[in-house]
């Protein structure tokens, strides 16, 4: 059986250097609470050579199983669908009600399958049989058919490495940065504050959106628009405030070398957006919110690294300008 490989070179992502101000604390003056200024080194996060294989076989062989009993057993015991010589990718067991893991995780493998030499006209995208409309939706405006079922599926099967730990990072100007996908509109503000309802929420977003507003940002609830307004607002923006969690996945589309201001919770700081805004040539700065008396606890000593992931936080207004001065960003 013949297979098809397709390799995608490996890649330096420079990254910073950068800086993060904190709400005032006393952890660094006893006395007096004071912000904190975090200052991260430049440094290089290697991206190595990555392997997509294309072969005629069946869903099957990948051996990625439900973790429902009764989808597992109706998958044993239904016939497979045959696609003959039509190419599949399955996405069927990664989160599909997150923007950002099919943004991350799928699509840029999914896009390298199809464009690098040869291109592959269609790929039909398989998720499972109950699948979110989010999902539909993305792989609809990113050009890709779909095709939900819980059964095997037989055709030419594509393998393609999940880009869950930025493996494709420094291929998304490549991948994203030209793609028309469908709903685009070009008239949307420059300088846009993306906020969250409910989780990881700010608890003074009203402050917050009052100072960013005399910098010219207007305020967008992403979980309130089709996502072609949401990748159209991110794709074209040239400064980005949000919190971390707030669907900025999207900024894989932006080619305006982007400055972006990520606001965390201070229990839950990571890395991942600041490298996504370096892979696309932006620059970016970190705020982090008000210490509870259980961050340490938790972080330092517990080593619960997700605990405070969906908290809520209170970001501290003279921190904020800070950061809008680091990156030189001036009130409109």
């Amino acid at each position: 059986m013949t297979q098809e490989i397709k390799i995608i070179p490996s890649k330096i992502n420079s990254v910073g250097p950068l800086k993060i101000f904190t709400y005032p604390t006393r952890l660094a003056a006893a006395w007096k609470a004071d912000i904190s200024e975090i200052n991260i080194p430049a440094y290089e996060v290697y991206r190595p050579e990555l392997e997509i294989t294309i072969e005629q076989g069946s869903t099957k062989s990948l051996g990625i199983e439900p973790k429902n009993l009764l989808k597992r057993i109706y998958k044993k015991m239904a016939a497979p669908i045959e696609m003959g010589e039509e190419y599949i990718l399955d996405a069927r067991y990664e989160t599909d009600k997150n923007i950002a893991h099919i943004l991350k995780n799928i699509a840029p493998g999914l896009l390298a399958a199809k464009e690098m030499p040869p291109k592959i006209p269609k790929i039909t995208v398989i998720l499972r049989a109950n699948a979110s409309e989010m999902a539909r939706n993305a792989y609809d405006l990113l050009g890709f058919p779909i095709l939900c079922t819980d059964r095997d599926v037989k055709g030419k099967i594509i393998r393609a490495p999940s880009g869950k730990d930025g493996a494709y990072e420094k291929w998304y100007e490549e991948l994203f940065g030209k793609l028309a996908f469908a709903g685009y509109t070009k008239e949307t503000p420059a300088r846009v504050f993306i906020s969250r309802k409910g989780a990881r929420s700010l608890i003074n977003e009203s402050e917050v959106e009052a100072t960013l507003q005399d910098y010219g940002l207007k305020k967008f609830y992403y979980e309130d628009i089709p996502i072609s307004e949401q990748w159209s607002i991110t794709k074209n923006a040239k400064v980005i405030v949000g919190i971390h969690g707030a669907a900025m996945a999207s900024i894989v589309f932006n080619c305006n070398r982007p400055q972006v201001i990520e606001l965390f919770h201070p229990g839950y700081v990571t890395h991942a957006w600041r490298h996504m805004t370096s892979a696309v040539g932006g620059s970016w700065c970190g705020v982090t919110g008000q210490i509870t008396e259980n961050v340490i606890k938790e972080l330092d000593f517990k080593h619960k690294a997700r605990s405070f992931a969906s908290a809520p936080t209170k970001i501290d207004i003279k921190s904020l300008k800070m950061a809008l001065e680091y990156l030189e960003i001036d009130k409109q």
